[in-house]
């Protein structure tokens, strides 16, 4: 029924957007595109995803999952991959976690943090796996949510008070988040639940990492930084007059918005948010549609990658594709569901799902 709705609130979204927009100033200011600074920019997005499966190699490894950097990174791209074909924005990463802990063993070294590991990695490595994923992710986002208020601080053109009260409201619900970290260990003391230990002793590894997440950290922010530089390479490709800085505000600003559970995927909200943050600007609507469908060509671009990866790589994972479109079922499923099988084997694709085959964006805040 979510979905549904969804599919209601985007094209009620695109709607407005084909009602309201002239589709002939589109059409022009794709005619008027560099191409190289597009191409430059899906250059820069390719890099920065061998330094996102740096990123989250780093978080499994603390979580005691073994495993190769080129490894990381063909689960990524098999991961952004379903971001762009399943409906949902989680799906991508449901994906990727499956696979890590279908290939992945616990590393060797990490018996020295055997306690804390017994109901983390050991207890299941699916556990572990979705674990370095919800990581991942929302070290990426906390990376995001900085960029954004720096951004904001430093930007030459005077913002607008809803934009500011915008990224002033994300910076707290940061530092909120931030703030409960202290208290995971006296939560975990009074929480015995089965699904909530894995989940708080996980993080207590990742805390106790203190080097490690240092490291993390500074990945995530060449991660989020490239995402900055690629849109505004594609900005300068349409010869838009926005200053370098704004594009710092207006990415993360996009990106937590398509995170709304509003439409597919943030289908018609990353559209309409991009005209509005560039409105202040006075970059029209059509351009500034263009370059939001320009910036979504980039991640589905390298997102067909991913296919590549997954079609002919030789070690497909037979995977439960409503499972994976409601992305519930890695939180949910039992050990004995999510227990590492022989990497060796081939299995068949995704299939079996009405929703397949379908273009979707691929989540932004990583």
């Amino acid at each position: 029924m979510k979905k549904y709705v969804r599919l209601l609130g985007s094209l009620i979204l695109v709607g407005l957007l084909v009602w309201r927009i002239d589709w002939r100033q589109v059409a022009s200011a794709f005619a008027q595109l560099n191409a190289a600074y597009w191409l430059l920019a899906l250059g820069v997005y390719l890099l920065t995803q061998g330094v996102s499966a740096a990123r989250w190699q780093m978080l499994g490894h603390t979580l005691g999952l073994a495993g190769r950097w080129r490894d990381y990174l063909a689960y990524y791209f098999v991961g952004m991959f379903f971001n762009l074909v399943l409906p949902t924005s989680v799906g991508g990463d449901v994906v990727r976690a499956w696979y890590l802990a279908r290939m992945s063993t616990i590393s060797d070294a990490s018996q020295k943090r055997r306690t804390l590991l017994r109901s983390v990695a050991n207890h299941s490595p699916g556990w572990a796996a979705f674990l370095s994923v919800l990581a991942d992710r929302v070290n990426g986002l906390a990376v995001l949510i900085a960029v954004a208020c720096v951004a904001a601080m430093y930007c030459p053109t005077p913002l607008p008070g809803w934009i500011v009260a915008f990224v002033a409201g994300m910076a707290a619900a940061c530092l909120l988040g931030l703030a409960v970290l202290p208290l995971l260990p006296w939560l975990r003391r009074r929480l015995t639940h089965p699904r909530l230990t894995p989940l708080l002793d996980g993080a207590a590894l990742c805390l106790r990492d203190r080097r490690g997440m240092i490291g993390v950290t500074l990945l995530s922010l060449v991660v989020q930084l490239a995402n900055v530089v690629l849109a505004w390479l594609v900005g300068e490709g349409l010869g838009l007059q926005v200053p370098p800085l704004y594009y710092g505000v207006l990415i993360p600003l996009v990106s937590i918005l398509t995170l709304l559970p509003i439409s597919l995927n943030g289908m018609g909200v990353r559209e309409t948010g991009t005209v509005l943050l560039l409105a202040p600007l006075h970059v029209s609507p059509a351009s500034a549609v263009t370059l939001s469908l320009l910036l979504f060509a980039v991640y589905a671009a390298a997102s067909l990658l991913g296919g590549g990866v997954y079609l002919f790589s030789g070690w497909r994972v037979k995977i439960r594709a409503r499972s994976v479109s409601e992305g519930m079922s890695l939180v949910y499923a039992s050990g004995s569901d999510f227990r590492p099988k022989e990497a060796s084997g081939h299995a068949d694709p995704v299939c079996g799902n009405s929703d397949q085959g379908r273009m979707r964006e691929p989540s932004t805040a990583a």
